[in-house]
């Protein structure tokens, strides 16, 4: 009986080391799929996935079984390395396509694909000092189109500007004419200060002398023989300017008159196909009649957005406001003249300002 045992007692502890120096069956499917990724291509992904995500839901004990564990990890690499390569060439290629005469949107788009890439794709770029050329080919030319300096051309040189200071640092270090803009933009601004002040000289002025305060207002605006303003002459949307010292600050006023209230709180502005919406606290508009005219204003900070708004009413071929209360609207047409006002007021106020 006890030989009988002996076999049976062997046969048992061999399929026990058999077992123990084996694979389950789990990590024997994952080291299938590491060595199915075979040669590494830019077509590997799906099949480095899948043995990445096989390899993931192996428990620790399973895990240690892997035999291609350290190749599913050069693959990968491998892999990562293909596809930044392959990012940065597409770069390069954008890049090499601009040629010697470059194409302003062909050399944005080309930056955009630069910029969006990754900082590793970036470092692998290698043409990156051809695209900065090629920037600062086109802001040369820009610059060598300003031609006399004028106001009339002040729109060409402040272009300009913009796109040599959105420029990077490398870029700009290639602009051979930079110098040429840079005087241009000296003299234009010396042009404007001297336009504003003469726009200044033909502006009304209220002068508090004790406190070093004035109020230049544009000649659209109108006045009584005592100094006040005319509210009650008609309608209107206009700027003045502010001056303390050094300081320089914008203030609008929105003026209705008629023959009965509207008791305002909205006032849509329309200059073409723009609209603008500025809406007001009921308490803080100033309402009074007089002679059978009612007015009411309110006299407000101005801010960018109003800023736009005046650049495009004084722009525009009709602007229309209606002032708006609960019950009652009333509408005008800005004026030719109160346009030309709005656009001096703008002048001075940025000459002023930059």
């Amino acid at each position: 009986m006890k030989k009988r045992l002996l076999p049976l007692l062997l046969a048992v502890l061999l399929a026990l080391s058999l077992t123990a120096c084996g694979q389950s069956e789990a990590a024997k499917a994952a080291d299938d799929l590491i060595a199915a990724i075979g040669e590494v291509t830019l077509d590997s992904e799906g099949a480095l996935t899948d043995a990445e995500a096989a390899v993931a839901a192996l428990s620790d004990e399973d895990r240690q079984q892997l035999k291609h564990a350290d190749q599913l990890t050069e693959a990968r690499a491998a892999y990562d390395a293909l596809v930044l390569a392959d990012a940065a060439a597409k770069v390069d290629e954008a890049i090499a396509a601009l040629g010697g005469t470059p194409d302003a949107d062909a050399v944005a788009e080309a930056r955009a694909l630069y910029t969006g890439s990754t900082a590793e794709v970036q470092a692998a770029v290698t043409k990156l000092a051809d695209l900065e050329a090629a920037e600062a080919k086109l802001v040369s030319a820009q610059i060598d189109a300003i031609g006399e300096v004028t106001l009339e051309n002040a729109a060409a040189i402040r272009a300009a500007q913009e796109a040599y200071d959105a420029l990077t640092p490398g870029a700009a270090e290639k602009v051979a004419n930079a110098s040429v803009l840079e005087d241009a933009a000296a003299q234009l601004k010396t042009l404007e200060q001297e336009q504003a002040q003469a726009l200044l000289a033909g502006m009304t002025l209220d002068e508090d002398r004790i406190r070093n305060l004035k109020f230049y207002y544009p000649k659209a605006w109108k006045f009584y023989s005592d100094g006040s303003w005319a509210a009650d002459i008609r309608c209107f949307i206009l700027p003045y300017i502010g001056q303390e010292g050094d300081r320089v600050w914008l203030r609008l006023t929105y003026n209705y008159t008629d023959d009965d209230w509207v008791f305002f709180k909205k006032v849509t502005i329309a200059p073409d196909d723009e609209r603008y919406t500025r809406t007001f606290n009921y308490f803080d508009i100033t309402r009074d009649n007089g002679g059978g005219d009612v007015w009411e204003y309110i006299d407000t900070e101005v801010s960018q957005d109003d800023i736009e708004m005046l650049w495009a009413i004084a722009n525009s071929g009709e602007t229309l406001v209606r002032f708006e209360g609960d019950d009652y609207s009333s509408d005008f047409t800005i004026s030719a003249s109160d346009k030309e006002s709005i656009r001096d007021a703008l002048i001075v106020y940025e000459a002023l300002t930059n």
